[in-house]
């Protein structure tokens, strides 16, 4: 087992912090609005999350954290002006019926496939799959497909393998031998129970007894589908000897009190806390724990799962022995996080249905002012802590929408009453395809070297067809016009003929070697 440190933070940090909410020194109000929305954070109705106050307080495994400035801490909020969620009168106009017409789609659909792609293991679960005149469901099971992951080593000369697993969960084995998988959940329903909630379109590339030995199991946030108890108890199951739970504030005492695992292995931490890890072989890592732009809410764990009563957080690992002998390889975890709220219909930008791939670009349309600014906490990520290698990034507008129209399916679109929603209506709280390219280059701007970023958290569960080309053309596009290289995965040969920042939309149980 590698060793750990002591948990740090900066030195400079405001005090208390301003995503900390704190119990007022008396009357404290309980919390008003609706609890059952927090399952589709995009409706809820209730009060912005500086008004939010519930009775209780966070019980961390940190004792010391309990108490701020004297008073506790009993909740946490997005402490960014860019923080919006959608009013009902936002809600209602960002509503679309009918068939989707986005361009992206068609895009997606000719992208062409390799002359001999691999076998998938499974094939999606789309209703019409099998309808020869299904042509969006034929061309998103052709284009993102299932595959049997590789767990080999990371090879020696190489900095990283990152393996994205489905959805959020992601593998990233370092060249020393470290092994660390972020929001592991290979269940097929991401709900309390078995019978109900989102469920798989896209099973499993494996299941957790064919991951190799886990060294970090790293945590973004308590909705069910990041934090899944069947994963994390099967890999505590299978690496007692070597696991560590990293977890924001206040998720730890749900998994310590409720499920039985030993408080000495699960690590809590705040936003800009850190630790390192270290082994005899010369290991040396350093895990942060850094912001992200979300909310939190998990019913059944205790006063920990009331709304936002634990924090969300992206992550930063950073292997000394893979860097360049100045700076350590550092890879960055978005986990499930927000950018911007965009009240424009048209956003984001669209290719003209006339543009095919590797046409010239035509002029950029005008741009519109937008009435909420974008998040500043991703580039004082990497201000303060360094410029990542390597991104895994969010790259859907979530899927509480699609499991409501996952009951819809067998309507025709021109007949289906549940609608679909623009994507930047949500952009506060799930970043698309446009913002994470964005967020890309804000985090790797000024870099010398390569930066690879890797798509995460789409085309998994109560998936449509539409939704995978979608998020596919919407990346492709992205990088076209902001000016990075987008790819499906190189086979291996991500070194050769890239120069500055590429963007991967991989199949799932794909590796990428850097």
């Amino acid at each position: 087992m590698l060793n750990i440190g002591t948990i740090t933070s900066f030195p400079d940090l405001e005090k208390p912090p301003k995503h900390h909410i704190l119990a007022p020194a008396a009357n404290t109000a309980k919390g008003s609005g609706s609890t059952w929305s927090l399952y589709f954070p995009s409706l809820s109705s209730g009060p912005p999350q500086e008004e939010v106050t519930h009775e209780g307080h966070i019980s961390t495994l940190d004792k010391k954290k309990q108490v701020d400035q004297k008073r506790e801490i009993i909740g946490f909020q997005n402490p960014w002006p860019s923080w919006h969620k959608p009013t009902k009168a936002e809600m209602l106009a960002s509503f679309q019926w009918g068939p989707d017409t986005d361009p992206c789609i068609p895009l997606a659909a000719s992208y062409p496939l390799p002359p001999t792609p691999a076998q998938p293991t499974s094939l999606p679960n789309f209703s019409d799959l099998l309808n020869p005149a299904s042509t969006a469901s034929k061309a998103a099971a052709s284009l993102l497909t299932v595959q049997k992951p590789d767990f080999s080593f990371c090879p020696a000369g190489k900095k990283a393998k990152v393996t994205w697993l489905g959805h959020a969960s992601m593998l990233l084995q370092l060249p020393s031998g470290a092994n660390v998988v972020f929001d592991p959940i290979f269940s097929q329903r991401c709900f309390p129970n078995d019978y109900f909630g989102p469920i798989r379109t896209y099973q499993p590339p494996c299941q957790v007894a064919d991951l190799p030995g886990i060294d970090a199991v790293v945590i973004s946030h308590n909705h069910y589908d990041h934090l899944n108890q069947e994963s994390v108890m099967g890999i505590w199951a299978n690496n007692k000897e070597r696991v560590r739970f990293f977890v924001p504030l206040g998720v730890g005492k749900m998994m310590v009190d409720l499920w039985g695992l030993p408080q000495e292995r699960v690590v809590e931490m705040d936003w800009w806390d850190s630790v390192i890890l270290s082994g005899s072989e010369g290991q040396r890592i350093n895990v942060w724990c850094t912001p992200a732009q979300h909310n939190c809410w998990r019913s059944g764990s205790g006063k920990a799962g009331e709304p936002n009563g634990s924090l969300w957080a992206s992550w930063m690992v950073e292997d000394f022995q893979s860097g360049d002998g100045k700076e350590p390889y550092r890879a960055f975890f978005g986990g499930d996080t927000g950018y911007q709220f965009h009240t424009d219909p048209d956003w984001p930008p669209s290719p003209p249905t006339t543009w095919k791939r590797g046409d010239p670009l035509p002029p950029p349309g005008e741009k519109k002012q937008e009435e909420y600014p974008a998040c500043p906490v991703f580039r004082e990520i990497s201000d303060r802590i360094g410029l990542p290698d390597l991104l895994m990034l969010p790259i859907s507008v979530g899927a509480s929408f699609a499991y409501l129209r996952s009951f819809t399916t067998w309507i025709p679109d021109w007949g289906n009453p549940m609608p679909r929603h623009t994507q930047g209506v949500t952009g506060a709280n799930h970043m698309p395809p446009w913002d994470a390219v964005r967020v890309f280059k804000e985090m790797t701007e000024g870099g010398k070297g390569k930066a690879v970023a890797v798509g995460l958290h789409w085309g998994t569960f109560a998936t449509e067809p539409e939704e995978v080309l979608k998020t596919l053309g919407g990346l492709e596009w992205a990088c076209e016009r902001l000016g990075v290289v987008f790819g499906r995965g190189w086979e291996g040969k991500h070194d050769d003929g890239i120069e500055g920042r590429a963007f991967l939309a991989v199949n799932q149980g794909e590796s990428v070697l850097i």
